[in-house]
């Protein structure tokens, strides 16, 4: 058999582990099974069926053989003694017997050595703490599957309650920004689906409901909405509903792309306008966050480390609330000194009432 390291398949080098402080729960682990099926199914095998991998490892029977073109998984055994040889075997016939005895000896290999591979990541990411209670004085985990510890923490912390399922529909419903890409809100839902899929199964219509609600609220999509609301309620499907709403948001922001161009033009022309007012003016242009400068490329629309709050239409003559400080040109080198706010040891500071500040 070649050198053979499962890790070097699969998809996810590290599962996403779950804090020491945070008992395992039904999101936790649900991301946890994800990340092991995934791997498990980069680990190809003839068995079952040939479509799923190793998936057998991380899941149960029934689940595997409910899964689409899949076959019974039989779990490969040590053939540990050679067949002996017929006394008038041919050698084709030699041949053939040695090569499926070295293919079952690798399958083996490979397959415990997947188990071995997912079984540590797993321990990995769980705080022994959760999984203490399958571990063998003598052995450890040696002799637990990964199956067998999936199992446990399911049973253990896997449970989903009503406070759970009150949770998942405020995350479905949660506020989308129109800022956000479009995609999030529909993940969002998808994902609130799924988490209730094995409990309380969130409907097709539900989904469209909270899809439909968000984009109301946004007052983004009006002519959107209303050739929405006219089709025929069969044509009302979430796949119709990602594809017509998709197409809206990309109309939305294309306008938006060029009303931002529009702004640019105003801004430059307001700050060259202004720069001009004197004949030995040095050009200056206005970012909302970051004030006056020389750089003729950063002003408040084309700015590239925005605060927040950031408005991208302020300009010199209308910096609406934003930054106001004098940038010095690049390598020039800083003489004035701010004086001190409260000079009370300073014998030739002026009164309170007229010491100077750095912006009167």
């Amino acid at each position: 058999m070649t050198s053979f390291t499962a890790m070097d398949y699969f998809s996810h080098e590290l599962l996403t582990p779950i804090p020491l402080e945070e008992k395992p729960s039904f999101p936790s682990l649900k991301i946890i099974h994800q990340e092991l099926n995934a791997n498990a199914m980069a680990v190809q095998s003839t068995l079952g069926g040939g479509q799923y991998g190793h998936l057998s490892l991380t899941i149960s029977s029934t689940r595997f053989n409910a899964l689409p073109d899949a076959a019974a998984f039989v779990i490969p055994v040590h053939p540990v003694v050679q067949p002996a040889h017929a006394g008038n075997a041919t050698a084709a016939q030699i041949a053939e017997t040695n090569r499926l005895y070295k293919e079952s000896i690798e399958r083996f290999l490979i397959y415990k050595a997947t188990g071995t591979a997912l079984k540590k990541q797993l321990l990995q990411a769980i705080p022994d703490t959760f999984t203490n209670t399958l571990k063998n004085d003598l052995f450890g985990y040696t002799n637990v599957t990964v199956l067998q510890i999936l199992d446990h923490l399911d049973t253990a912390y896997g449970s989903v309650d009503q406070a759970d399922l009150k949770d998942n529909i405020k995350r479905m419903e949660a506020e989308w920004s129109p800022n956000q890409p479009i995609e999030e809100l529909f993940n969002q839902i998808k994902a609130a689906q799924q988490f209730a899929a094995d409990h309380d199964p969130i409907t097709e219509k539900t989904a469209l409901r909270a899809a439909t609600t968000n984009f109301e609220n946004s007052g983004t999509f009006t002519e959107a909405l209303r050739e929405w609301n006219n089709k025929a309620e069969a044509d009302q499907t979430w796949t119709n509903l990602e594809s017509h709403f998709k197409k809206a948001d990309k109309a939305r922001r294309r306008i938006l792309t060029a009303s931002e161009v529009g702004y640019a033009n105003a801004a430059i022309s307001k700050v060259s306008a202004n720069a001009k007012t004197s004949a030995n003016a040095v050009p200056m242009w206005y970012c909302w966050s970051h004030g006056l400068g020389p750089n003729m490329t950063h002003t408040s629309i084309n700015c590239t480390k925005p605060v927040t709050g950031h408005r991208k239409e302020a300009t010199v003559d209308n910096m609406m609330g934003g930054c106001y400080i004098i940038k010095r040109r690049n390598g020039e080198r800083a003489i004035y000194r701010r004086p001190p706010r409260n000079p009370r040891n300073d014998e030739n500071a002026p009164p309170s009432d007229q010491t100077a500040t750095g912006n009167r």
